[in-house]
């Protein structure tokens, strides 16, 4: 589980810091060498995979655990209620870097209540993702009983049409619409499993149970490098037609080359020092929060290098995962404030 933490908030900052670096339409991508255009293509869908291992992750940890009565208000006490704390501060945090730093012209004091309120979002590209799990938090006590009630076997039907309708369709529809073909979508209503987030997490929970315990490392090695050569195939194709697709996490190609990845993880050994691999891992939600100021601060400098552009983009991953690196260990000689703003557990 180490190495799949680890390698999610890497390729996190790896998909920011392409952003930054590159501008992802197809106006600017075709206008670029066919080498620069294809590394900034596959580093942002290595980048891509980062968030579904994250939610992977939280599927196999989280529900199958035992959740009575008291088990589920401990959870919404230490790990719900900790979360929304920790969010809560970052938002405040937030509001003022984006004051100082001069990407926000004016202080509101309303905008800022209505982002801690959850009714707006900080304008921030990596914080879409925390009301998603907080949300999700608030119903893993629940789904974690229903789901330990069948067995697993039974949930092959369900989640395999959940899935085709959440993440193949997209795919199809990328397809179409490069094509100029007619629109194709889906009335279908995946709210009740938690969308397509939702839908996630229950596939990490199938992995613990077991659902790819028949494919072995190689196996697992070749399924992930198809579905992730198609993944950027998808994404070239309609630059060729002066159109871009920028991949989701609605994507099927992606979701199943995320699944094989998650569970080829478990075949893995550590490369180098355990104990680095393990710090990243325990501090990568801190990380995640730390990264994301740190690129707006740094893109315009990196930009200004008289370097290519993947050199750039690796050179603003490295600065930016040391900085935050160094700021968390800080952190942690509090270990308060580390609970308060690191959400260390």
């Amino acid at each position: 589980m180490d190495n799949a933490r680890t390698f999610a908030i890497l390729a996190v900052i790896l998909v920011h810091a392409t952003e930054h670096i590159y501008i992802m339409d197809a106006a600017h991508l075709n206008a670029l060498s066919f080498q620069s255009a294809l590394f900034a293509i596959i580093a942002f869908t290595i980048g891509r995979l980062g968030v579904p291992i994250f939610l992977f992750l939280t599927g196999y940890l989280l529900l199958g655990r035992k959740f009575n009565e008291d088990m589920c208000k401990k959870f919404w006490k230490r790990n719900w209620l900790g979360m929304v704390i920790t969010t809560e501060i970052w938002i405040v945090i937030y509001d003022i870097f984006l004051r100082v730093f001069h990407f926000q012209p004016h202080w509101h004091t309303m905008s800022l209540f209505k982002d801690m309120l959850f009714l707006t979002q900080v304008k921030m590209g990596h914080m879409w993702y925390m009301p998603m799990i907080i949300g999700v938090y608030l119903c893993i006590p629940f789904a974690a009983r229903s789901l330990q009630k069948l067995n697993a076997k039974i949930l092959i039907f369900p989640v395999g049409i959940l899935s085709a309708y959440a993440f193949l369709i997209p795919v199809w529809r990328v397809i179409n619409e490069t094509l100029s073909l007619t629109k194709i979508g889906s009335v279908l209503d995946l709210g009740y499993s938690g969308g397509v987030y939702g839908i996630y997490i229950i596939l990490g929970y199938c992995i613990k149970k077991g659902m790819l315990n028949f494919c072995k490392k190689k196996q697992l090695g070749i399924i992930v490098s198809i579905f992730f050569l198609l993944t950027v195939l998808l994404q070239i194709f309609p630059l060729a037609y002066g159109k871009i697709y920028n991949v989701w996490y609605d994507c099927g190609f992606l979701v199943i080359c995320g699944l094989f990845l998650f569970k080829w993880f478990s075949f893995t050994k550590f490369i180098g020092s355990q104990k680095w691999w393990t710090w990243l891992s325990r501090n990568s939600f801190g990380i995640y929060l730390i990264h994301f100021p740190l690129i707006m601060v740094l893109q315009e400098w990196a930009k200004s290098l008289p370097l290519i552009m993947p050199v750039k983009v690796m050179l603003l991953c490295g600065i930016v995962l040391a900085i935050s690196i160094l700021i968390c260990r800080g952190i942690n000689h509090f270990p308060r404030l580390s609970k308060l703003l690191l959400y260390n557990r």
